[in-house]
């Protein structure tokens, strides 16, 4: 079990959920976009490891009552319709995903480094395989026997055959996200146990007058929404030509490169124009009746997103006195401590031994 929180009052408890909540949905609404503005690398493990942790502190905060999990990620989702409204529904799904888990496990083996790690894992292992059906989706077939003949080719240049190397590639892809899990299940296990510590490290001083370029921000929030097509469109080029080049015959080659460009361009109207938008409607639909239900909560969150904003610059940009993982571990621990113990906006420092 993890070091107890029996000294908080139930008054306490509910403003500590309902600022982790806050934090949980910036962290799937808007901590991908700040974090690609400030350069910092992994930020899809990272978002991921976000919201293990902010379950997992949920769960904890919550004194056993890990209904309290369900209720924070249906606030989450509401928050994520309104505040990102075309997020794709898969993105949904994740968040859904996350808190199922991550409320059966706690309910059967409460918070502890074991459940934290399968949830961690299992979470990960889900991303992964999801951007794998995903590229499947897009390219079907193609893509997978691109693979197999560029590293059959690679094979032959050190004397050695190798066949379905695809196998290959997706395994390696899958044990870089388990151990990415574990990596995550560690870190969110550290800086559950250390945010109540005294610890002079987690404080995080607050300067009135700095203030992260919203302008900036919001540049590369318009630049992302583009990204991802043109790494598939990027994608799609390397594919066709690949199956170009190692076919049998030009013609061959040819009509595989036809064929993959007409799949991936069908794939992604489809997706894009019709499935997608039907399946996130429906799901903005659910949310939207789920809202009433919980506008206080909804609105406390939206009133506070601005804030995290601010404090998710502060807490990286004070962590670089650190280096590798422990740098992630601080700045995961500062975060924490600066939303659980903002206060507007006298205060210059936020003291770490307060959690409330």
């Amino acid at each position: 079990m993890i070091a107890g929180n029996t000294y908080l009052s139930r008054e306490q408890r509910l403003n500590a959920v309902q600022r982790l909540t806050a934090l949980w949905a910036f962290t799937e609404s808007g901590l991908g976009g700040i974090m690609h503005a400030l350069q910092i690398p992994f930020t899809g493990l990272l978002v991921g490891g976000m919201a293990v942790i902010m379950i997992s502190l949920v769960a904890e905060m919550s004194d056993h009552n890990y209904k309290q999990v369900l209720k924070s990620a249906m606030i989450v989702l509401i928050v994520k319709a309104m505040v990102s409204p075309h997020t794709p529904f898969p993105a949904y799904i994740a968040v859904a995903f996350q808190a199922l888990l991550g409320f059966g496990l706690f309910s059967l083996f409460r918070v502890n480094v074991f459940s934290i790690i399968l949830l961690s894992t299992i979470a990960m292992l889900e991303s992964a395989i999801q951007k794998i059906l995903v590229l499947t989706l897009f390219f079907g077939e193609s893509i997978w026997k691109a693979m197999d003949s560029m590293i059959a080719l690679l094979a032959t240049q050190f004397g050695s055959i190798v066949t379905n190397g695809s196998y290959w590639i997706v395994g390696i892809y899958g044990l870089l996200y388990l151990a990415g899990g574990l990596l995550i299940a560690l870190l969110a296990y550290r800086t559950i146990k250390s945010f109540k510590t005294e610890n002079p490290a987690f404080i995080l001083q607050v300067n009135p007058e700095a203030d992260t370029n919203k302008a900036g921000l919001k540049k590369t929030f318009q630049k992302n929404n583009y990204k991802k097509l043109w790494v598939l469109i990027m994608l799609m080029i390397c594919v066709s030509a690949v199956l170009f080049v190692f076919a049998d015959n030009n013609k061959t080659g040819w009509l595989a490169v036809a064929k993959t460009i007409s799949w991936t361009l069908s794939a992604i109207l489809i997706w894009f124009m019709l499935i997608g938008p039907l399946f996130t409607k429906a799901i903005q639909k659910v949310l939207q009746k789920k809202q009433s239900r919980y506008s206080d909560e909804v609105l406390k969150t939206l009133s506070f997103l601005p804030v995290l904003r601010r404090l998710t610059a502060l807490a990286w940009q004070q962590s670089s006195a650190y280096k590798g993982f422990n740098r992630w571990y601080h700045f995961f621990a500062m975060l924490i401590h600066a939303t659980l113990t903002y206060s507007e906006p006298a205060t210059t420092a936020i003291p770490a031994n307060n959690p409330i």
